[in-house]
C-alpha cells in the first residue's frame, strides 16, 4: 500500500490479553463487546492521513489486498503514555450547579475532553482524561480486506469517516457536499477546518471536485 490510497481493513485488537476491539462480529459476540457506538464492519483508512494509530498506519505500507498480520503497538506509537497533566481537579460544586451527579468510574465531558472521574471526596472532583488505552502495548490481529478505486466509493468512505453520517451527491464529476450537519435533534454548519479537510482529502485521493451545497 502507499500514501493516497483507500484501504479497507479488520482488525480485533488486545491490551493487556484482553480484546477491546473488533471489526469482526463473531469476536464480539464471543467476547461481550458492545459496539453501540459504531458498526461492526471494516474500517476505511485514507493512507497518509491518520485515520489510524501510528503503529498501524506504518504496517499497511508494507501490506497486500489479503495480507494478515500480528502487530505489536508500543504506547507511543498507540494511545501515546499516560500524563499527569491530563489529570486535573474541578469543586464538586461546579457540577451541583449544573444538576450533574458525578461518580467515581462515570465518565463525562467537560468541554472538548472525555475523561473518566477518578475520585470525589472533600468537595473536589479529580477527573483523568488519559485515553483508556494511554501507556498500554496493543496487540492487533490486521488484515487488508480490500483497495477501494472507485470514486466514489472513495468519497463516500472518507466522508463517512469524517462525519460520521449522512449522504451526499455526485454530479458531473463534482461531489456536493451538504454545509450543515444533524447532530442530534439540531443542525449545525459544518466548520470551515472540516470543510478544508474534506476538500483537500476528496480531491487529492479522487479525480472528483467538491462542492458545499
Amino acid at each position: 500500500m502507499k500514501e493516497g490510497e483507500l484501504v479497507l481493513i479488520g482488525y480485533t485488537g488486545r491490551a493487556e490479553g484482553e480484546i477491546f476491539d473488533t471489526t469482526d462480529e463473531d469476536v464480539a459476540k464471543e467476547n461481550s463487546i458492545d459496539r453501540e457506538d459504531a458498526e461492526l464492519k471494516p474500517v476505511p483508512v485514507l493512507i497518509g492521513r491518520e485515520y489510524i494509530i501510528e503503529g498501524l498506519e506504518e504496517k499497511l505500507y508494507d501490506m497486500e489486498v489479503g495480507d494478515k498480520q500480528e502487530v505489536t503497538v508500543p504506547a507511543e506509537k498507540g494511545y501515546g503514555k499516560r500524563s499527569s497533566d491530563n489529570i486535573a481537579t474541578y469543586p464538586e460544586k461546579e457540577f451541583q450547579k449544573q444538576g450533574v451527579e458525578v461518580r467515581p468510574g462515570e465518565e463525562l465531558m467537560i468541554g472538548q475532553r472525555r475523561g473518566k472521574v477518578v475520585s470525589k471526596g472533600s468537595g473536589r472532583v479529580r477527573i483523568d482524561f488519559n485515553h483508556p488505552l494511554a501507556g498500554k502495548e496493543l496487540e492487533y490481529d490486521l488484515e487488508v480486506l480490500e483497495k477501494v478505486e472507485d470514486d466514489k466509493e472513495i468519497a463516500e468512505h472518507i466522508y463517512g469517516y469524517r462525519i460520521g453520517h449522512g449522504d451526499i451527491d455526485i454530479e458531473d464529476g463534482t461531489v456536493k457536499i451538504p454545509s450543515t450537519h444533524s447532530h442530534g435533534d439540531h443542525d449545525h454548519e459544518l466548520p470551515e477546518e472540516v470543510k478544508d479537510m474534506l476538500r483537500e482529502e476528496i480531491e487529492e485521493a479522487t479525480s472528483l471536485d467538491v462542492e458545499f451545497v
